[in-house]
């Protein structure tokens, strides 16, 4: 039974952890293969036979691909995001998608924390200024009181929930959320956080922080109109995906004066170009998309990786929580999907 690692290039997968993985996958009969395809082309061409795929990063799985691999069963996310993968096709034609929901909440809400923390303080400017051979002492940007400020948040899941949790706790800051799919018995919960449209939460925010997938009703949809109606003196911070914000519009507004900091862990394409405006900018935070990255979340994201597929193929069973296709859960595909306990 073959299984292919699609993208082991992508940076995010040591070779160590791989092996890990490929020694798991034996024990439950399966040959897990590592190459690096970057095309629907390639994959088409060099999955012919597999039963599952592995995407490290975001390799490009539309409709086309599936089409073409009738044998394809699983195919296995090393994170969250799924914005590289046709759900809908996927459903249709009878192929599980999987990945890890909340495997890394607490690492992204603690660098979103770091980057809205190092912009109001200006610790990265006084950084580089400093080992330029400059002493800009209390010059740049008044750092504002950040237990005055308020934290909105455009999305409110696991990573969400984190950040919210530190800047309330931590800092008496006052929290906002937008999120339209939030169940109720879940917002009960959060006695402390204000619930607003997404235009109460652009204009009332002084830091906006985001934490939903990218899909065709998030793309862009921090555009030029958005950013215009936002605080003169607002932040916004990005550790979930870059085509959430218009980056063209970003530059924009930071250019003009309409928003004043941005913290950016994921852009439009990655890596970033080497003349992209954003890297001249002293009030811009950038980050390689790491923030998944720590000690808690990576040993969560090879364990599951280690057991998800390998479960399934030998006792047929697959979790609910980790099925990122939920219409797949009402069709007969030969898996059981099982409920884990609370």
């Amino acid at each position: 039974m073959k299984a292919i690692v699609l993208d082991k290039d992508y940076g995010s997968v040591t070779e160590r952890e791989l092996e890990e993985i490929k020694n798991a996958y034996a024990l439950s009969g399966i040959d897990l293969e590592f190459r690096h395809y970057t095309s629907e082309e390639e994959i088409i061409e060099g999955c012919k036979g597999a039963v599952a795929v592995l995407g490290t990063g975001n390799p490009p799985i539309t409709r086309k691909v599936l089409e073409a691999l009738p044998e394809l069963k699983l195919i296995q996310r090393f994170g969250v995001g799924v914005n590289s993968i046709d759900l809908d096709a996927a459903t249709k034609l009878g192929k599980i998608v999987l990945n890890i929901p909340g495997f890394c909440a607490k690492e992204l809400a603690d660098l979103a924390t770091a980057m809205i923390m190092g912009l109001i303080r200006n610790t990265v400017y006084y950084d580089r200024e400093t080992r330029k051979g400059n002493w800009p002492k209390c010059s740049y940007f008044l750092p504002p009181d950040v237990r005055t400020l308020t934290l909105g948040l455009y999305g409110f899941g696991a990573a969400g929930q984190q950040l919210g949790n530190i800047f309330h706790n931590g800092f008496g800051t006052k929290v906002i959320a937008y999120d339209p799919y939030l169940p109720e018995k879940v917002k009960a919960k959060y006695a402390y956080v204000d619930f607003v449209s997404f235009d109460e939460m652009i204009v009332r925010s002084d830091i906006i922080s985001i934490h939903v997938g990218l899909s065709a009703e998030t793309k862009h949809i921090f555009s030029r109109d958005v950013f215009k109606k936002m605080k003169k003196t607002a932040m916004i911070i990005n550790t979930a995906r870059g085509g959430i914000i218009d980056q063209e519009a970003l530059t924009w507004a930071l250019e003009q004066g309409e928003i004043r900091y941005a913290g950016l862990d994921t852009v439009e394409k990655e890596p970033i170009e080497p003349d992209d405006p954003l890297l001249k900018m002293d009030n811009v935070i950038l980050s390689p998309h790491c923030g998944s990255y720590g000690e808690g979340a990576k040993k969560i994201q090879i364990k599951t990786v280690c057991e998800l597929i390998p479960t399934a193929i030998s006792t047929g069973e697959i979790p609910v929580r980790n099925v990122a296709n939920k219409g797949i859960l009402e069709m007969e595909t030969g898996y059981k999907f099982v409920q884990e306990a609370v």
